[in-house]
């Protein structure tokens, strides 16, 4: 079911470019970079094979979470947790949402990414499940495992992205309880409040995203404060921590340019083609 699934979304992609009136031109650089991203991730076997892993590498690591109550996958987690009942906090986009449609029509247009046509998208709840996702969550919440999404979509948001969930058969989307979304009024820009907050009254047995920051924060770190960061957890890495590639989009991008979003495609494109190795 899976295979066909992709290979329809592999025919869409091909065919979507065609269907408009407008393709981006082959010399646009930027354009070109997220055309290799959204194939790999919409065609390639290496993506599928990829989220089976991580989502499959889960289930002995949840074993040895649910059988030790000084186990804690959340930095935040304080004071005295092992009573606490398990939970298990994922990120959405990219980690149990499959958007790469929308990024395939930013290619076909020559777009770029704006709130509007994003905010469109998840109305129109027609993303897909990541690879593995949905059946190792409902394993888990049959164990007894609370599942909380937490992401860095806004709060008006969480309806749309509930029901598509819920229709993808993900547990926990009765209702909005187990959806943390980000919430300026609430002090939710970041996801480390979000996370000591499902800390409070959950042990954080397991977590799951495609970004750094969804495991870990920091403010606008460097290249080398982001590996430090890697390697300072690098015993939780595939044991309470479980990462999902995404080359689309993500703060590893944005570290590049200093978090500077206001520099231009150009700018941008040049500072990657700096950011090389070609170890001479």
């Amino acid at each position: 079911m899976i295979a066909l699934r992709r290979l329809a979304v592999a025919l869409a992609v091909v065919a979507a470019p065609l269907a408009c009136k407008h393709t981006p031109a082959a010399t646009d650089g930027a354009t070109n970079d997220m055309l290799f991203a959204v194939a790999w991730l919409q065609t390639s076997a290496e993506y599928e094979a990829s989220a089976l892993q991580a989502y499959g590498a889960a289930g002995p690591a949840l074993e040895r979470a649910l059988a030790d109550t000084a186990w804690t996958a959340a930095v935040e987690q304080q004071g005295d947790f092992s009573a606490l009942p398990p939970a298990i906090i994922v990120d959405v986009d990219e980690t149990v949402l499959d958007n790469s449609a929308y990024q395939a029509r930013l290619v076909a247009s020559g777009g770029e990414f704006a709130p509007d046509t994003w905010n469109a998208w998840i109305e129109e709840r027609k993303a897909t499940g990541v690879p593995g996702a949905a059946a190792f969550l409902s394993a888990a919440a049959a164990k007894g495992v609370r599942v909380f999404y937490v992401s860095n979509r806004d709060v008006p948001q969480a309806e749309p992205t509930r029901d598509n969930l819920a229709r993808l058969g993900f547990p926990d989307t009765a209702n909005l309880d187990t959806f943390y979304f980000r919430d300026p009024d609430r002090g939710w820009k970041e996801k480390s409040p979000r996370r000591a907050e499902v800390a409070k009254k959950h042990r954080v047995v397991l977590m799951f995203g495609d970004n750094l920051f969804d495991f870990v924060d920091k403010d606008h770190p460097t290249l080398v404060e982001r590996a430090a960061l890697v390697r300072d957890h690098a015993a939780w890495w595939g044991t309470r921590w479980f990462v999902l590639p995404n080359p689309m989009y993500g703060s590893w991008d944005d570290a590049l340019f200093n978090y500077d979003r206001t520099k231009t495609k150009a700018q941008k494109q040049e500072l990657r083609l700096q950011s090389l190795d070609p170890a001479e």
